[in-house]
C-alpha cells in the first residue's frame, strides 16, 4: 500500500471500448454517477484494470481485488463487509488512502441486529461489567503499538491543540496540556483524578510541576504500564493507579480537578457521570474533558462498533452533555471547537502509523495495522471533509452557591 501523500498513475489503457465490462464496474459507475467521489481505478484478480468516474481526471487511488471474498465484499456495496475484506487482505488500496474513504458516501451500512446487541448487553449485566469487556479490546493491542504512532513526548491519545498548520504533533500536545493546567488552576500540591489515564501523558507533563494524580484505567495493558510508571516515578509528585470504572469509583478525599482525555466516548450515561463528579470534586473544582462529537447519540458505523470500539461507545452529543450538567452543581466554563486540531492530530497519527507499517505488521500483525489505518484515516476524513464527526474541549466548574469572582476565570481572584 502507498501512503496518503503519494500518487499512482492509472492513465494507461485499461480496456477496449468494445470489451464487455464486469457487472461490478457497471454497478459502481451507476452508484457513483451522482456522487462527489473521486474517480478511481479498480483492479481484478486477473490483472485487468477499469476506470470508474471522470475519464479525463487523474485517479488518486486504486482498489485492488485480491480474492473471491474481496470481490463479493465489494459487490455487496456494504461498508462493513468491505472494511472486513480490507482488514483481512482480500482488498487493497493503492494511492491516497483517505481519498478512497469517500466511497463510504455511497456504500450502505444498515445492520439493525448487529446494532441492537451493543445496547442489550449492559442490560443483562451492567455498564461497568460491559465496559470491562469492551474497552480493553481497543487499548490492549500492546503498548508499543500505540507508542509507534502517538507523539514522542508523552504519548497522548486524544486530540492535540494546534496553533498553526505546520506545528509539530509534540508541540501541539504541549499546548493542550498547558491549557488543562491553566484552565483547571493546577499547581504544585494539586490532586487530580485522571479518568482513563492512558499511558500517563498528563502525569508525565504535569508531574514536573508537582501536580499529584490518581489514574483510573480498565485496560489491562495500560494498568501494568501505569503501575510501573508510578513505582519508578522520580517526578516531584505523588502518583496513584487504580483499576476502576469512574461510574462506581469512590474516594475518601475529594479532588481539585477531574480530567478526561479522549474518554467521554466510552461514558454515554452523562447524568450518572455528573452525579459521580459531584461526589468526587471539591467545591469550585473543575472538570476538563475533550471528545469527538456527533449530532445524534450512538450514530456510529457498524465497522467501528464491531472492530474498533466494541460496545455502546458513542461520540458525545454536546446538548445532552450540557443538559446533564445543568441538573447538577456544575456550570460550563469553556467550550472550544477542536475539529481541525483533531483532524491534524489524526493525520499525524496516521502518517506515523504508515511510516512504521513494516515494523508494526511484523510485530502485531497486518490485520491490526490495517484496522488502525482505517480507523485513523476514517476519523480524519469525517473530521476534515464531511464534518460528520466534530470535536470539543469542555470545562465545567462545581460552582453552585459560590461567589462570581471564582467562576469563569482561569485563576480565582
Amino acid at each position: 500500500m502507498i501512503s496518503e501523500s503519494e500518487h499512482i498513475s492509472v492513465s494507461e489503457p485499461v480496456v477496449d471500448v468494445d470489451q464487455k465490462e464486469p457487472r461490478l464496474v457497471r454497478l459502481l459507475r451507476k452508484k457513483l454517477a451522482r456522487s462527489s467521489v473521486s474517480p478511481f481505478a479498480i483492479e481484478f484478480p486477473d490483472g485487468s484494470v477499469y476506470r470508474v468516474g471522470d475519464e479525463t481526471a487523474g485517479a488518486p487511488f486504486r482498489v485492488a481485488i485480491r480474492s473471491a471474498r474481496g470481490l463479493r465484499a465489494l459487490a455487496s456495496m456494504q461498508e462493513n463487509a468491505i472494511g472486513v475484506a480490507y482488514m483481512e487482505g482480500d482488498l487493497d488500496v493503492e494511492g491516497e488512502f483517505v481519498e478512497a474513504l469517500s466511497l463510504r458516501d455511497v456504500f450502505s451500512d444498515f445492520h439493525p441486529l448487529l446494532s441492537i446487541w451493543r445496547f442489550l448487553q449492559p442490560l443483562f449485566t451492567s455498564q461497568v461489567e460491559a465496559d470491562s469487556e469492551w474497552v480493553p479490546k481497543h487499548y490492549d493491542h500492546g503498548n508499543e503499538f500505540y507508542f509507534t504512532f502517538l507523539d514522542k513526548g508523552v504519548s497522548l491519545y486524544s486530540q492535540a491543540l494546534y496553533t498553526s498548520e505546520d506545528e509539530s504533533l509534540e508541540q501541539a500536545v504541549e499546548n493542550k496540556l498547558d491549557y488543562i493546567l491553566d484552565v483547571c488552576r493546577l499547581g504544585a500540591g494539586s490532586h487530580v483524578l485522571d479518568v482513563g489515564g492512558g499511558w500517563g501523558a498528563f502525569e508525565k507533563y504535569a508531574g514536573r510541576k508537582g501536580v499529584d494524580s490518581t489514574m483510573l484505567t480498565i485496560s489491562h495493558e495500560q494498568l501494568r504500564y501505569l503501575e510501573r510508571f508510578a513505582d519508578q516515578n522520580d517526578l516531584p509528585c505523588d502518583l496513584q493507579v487504580r483499576y476502576a470504572n469512574i461510574y462506581d469509583y469512590e474516594s475518601e478525599e475529594p479532588y481539585d480537578a477531574i480530567i478526561l482525555l479522549g474518554v467521554m466516548e466510552h461514558l454515554p450515561d452523562y447524568k450518572r457521570l455528573f452525579r459521580r463528579f459531584e461526589r468526587l470534586l471539591k467545591p469550585n473544582g473543575r472538570v476538563y474533558m475533550d471528545f469527538g462529537a456527533n449530532r445524534r447519540k450512538f450514530n456510529v458505523r457498524s465497522f467501528t462498533y464491531r472492530y474498533v470500539f466494541p460496545g455502546n461507545h458513542t461520540p458525545v452529543v454536546l446538548p445532552d452533555l450540557l443538559e446533564a450538567a445543568n441538573n447538577t452543581a456544575f456550570e460550563p466554563i469553556a467550550i472550544h471547537n477542536d475539529r481541525h486540531s483533531y483532524y491534524l492530530t489524526l493525520r499525524a497519527w496516521a502518517r506515523n502509523l504508515e511510516a512504521a507499517r513494516e515494523k508494526l505488521s511484523a510485530e502485531f500483525g497486518e490485520k491490526t495495522y490495517r484496522l488502525f489505518q482505517m480507523y485513523l484515516w476514517g476519523c480524519a476524513d469525517q473530521m476534515q471533509r464531511t464534518g460528520t464527526l466534530e470535536s470539543y474541549r469542555a470545562v465545567f466548574q462545581k460552582s453552585a452557591g459560590t461567589l462570581s469572582q471564582n467562576v469563569g476565570v482561569y485563576r480565582a481572584v
